[in-house]
């Protein structure tokens, strides 16, 4: 065959095979390629906090992401993935066809305490993918609870993309899990020990759909997985303590010792919602009565007015997920509802408990 033939024909065979891949548009001499599928980058990130940094590295160990097709509502593809395996940018790969689509996330190291449905392409639905809160036989939640995260966007357009030209996505996740602290202090110096008190809190908010809404408040006890008792050094003097506003007048009680007896109580709950009204509830074992009974999102929200009023009360709670409570007892073991320290803001009432 004489030269110039040679060259010919391989210019033909490379023409030939680049016109196939540019049709194609995949690497289809490859036998383990997707052609079909659009090579797509979602970046995962986590700045639904009261710092308003995204706190993804530092706090999220897992994701699990399911893409659906928003026409037909069905599971396409679900991706579990541990931190180390994403980008150094927090991105998940997922390949799809071009489309639109529904990413739902869910992330953390929940397996252990929470069931969401595995799920089973072209079958499953959104909605199957609710997520609830396992408890025991009556109800209660004694264990720390792992952080739960959650994250959703719908209607997503997922056009053709190259691993070398990828198209990108961001999914914001919210905490579901939060850290509530609360400390018995009291004004005589003597030992509160946490065992003579029973500690819980009661709300209905073991099972979320989704969307991160409500499916069923079925009512649960969380108690606390961890409790101390111990002392304090703090300066109790009113006079030097902030208040809601100047006009307030001190207490008249003696708050001059700096040294408390005090004990802890340490729960995880799920995702404080607006529309329930979970419980904060001490009770002295030996007596079989209550010492205090609060409403537990509304002793939060005291202190959301100090810079976050731009904030729905809604959005504060999600945000927030650590709440640290202070309560005081009097000489007869009894709440002084007139003191309360949330967050480090000391609240001090001059007209009764707060209802």
């Amino acid at each position: 065959m004489k030269l110039h033939a040679i060259i010919r024909n391989t210019v033909l065979a490379a023409t030939s095979l680049m016109t196939m891949l540019t049709v194609t548009g995949c690497h289809t001499i490859f036998e383990d390629s997707d052609c079909d599928a659009s090579y797509n980058l979602v970046k995962l990130t986590y700045d639904h906090n009261m710092k308003f940094a995204d706190a993804f590295d530092a706090e999220v160990e897992r994701v699990s992401l399911l893409a659906f097709d928003s026409k037909t509502g069905k599971l396409v593809k679900r991706v579990d993935a541990d931190h180390a395996a994403l980008t150094k940018d927090n991105e998940l790969v997922l390949q799809v066809d071009p489309g639109t689509y529904d990413i739902l996330v869910w992330a953390g190291d929940y397996s252990s305490h929470f069931d969401i449905a595995d799920g089973e392409a072209g079958t499953s639905a959104p909605e199957d993918f609710h997520c609830y809160l396992r408890r025991d036989s009556k109800s209660e939640v004694t264990e720390e609870i792992p952080h739960l995260y959650h994250g959703m966007v719908t209607r997503v357009e997922l056009p053709y993309a190259s691993p070398s030209r990828p198209h990108r996505e961001t999914v914001n996740l919210m905490k579901n899990t939060n850290t509530v602290r609360v400390v018995l202090q009291h004004l005589s110096g003597e030992p509160v020990l946490a065992d003579d008190f029973e500690f819980t809190i009661t709300d209905g908010n073991g099972w979320l759909n989704h969307d991160n809404t409500l499916r069923d408040n079925t009512s649960l006890t969380y108690r606390p997985w961890f409790t101390h008792s111990g002392s304090v050094d703090i300066n109790t003097n009113p006079e030097d303590a902030p208040t809601n506003s100047p006009s307030i007048p001190a207490p008249k009680f003696d708050m001059s010792r700096s040294v408390l007896g005090a004990s802890l109580a340490e729960f995880t709950v799920s995702r404080l919602l607006m529309e329930n009204k979970p419980m904060l509830t001490v009770r002295n074992k030996a007596e079989n009565k209550v010492v205090l009974s609060v409403p537990l999102n509304d002793y939060a929200l005291l202190v959301k007015g100090f810079g976050h009023s731009n904030l729905s009360d809604q959005e504060y709670l999600d945000r927030q997920d650590e709440y640290n409570m202070t309560f005081f007892l009097d000489q007869g073991g009894r709440w002084l509802n007139t003191v309360v320290i949330i967050n480090d803001w000391r609240i001090i009432r001059h007209q009764g408990p707060i209802e």
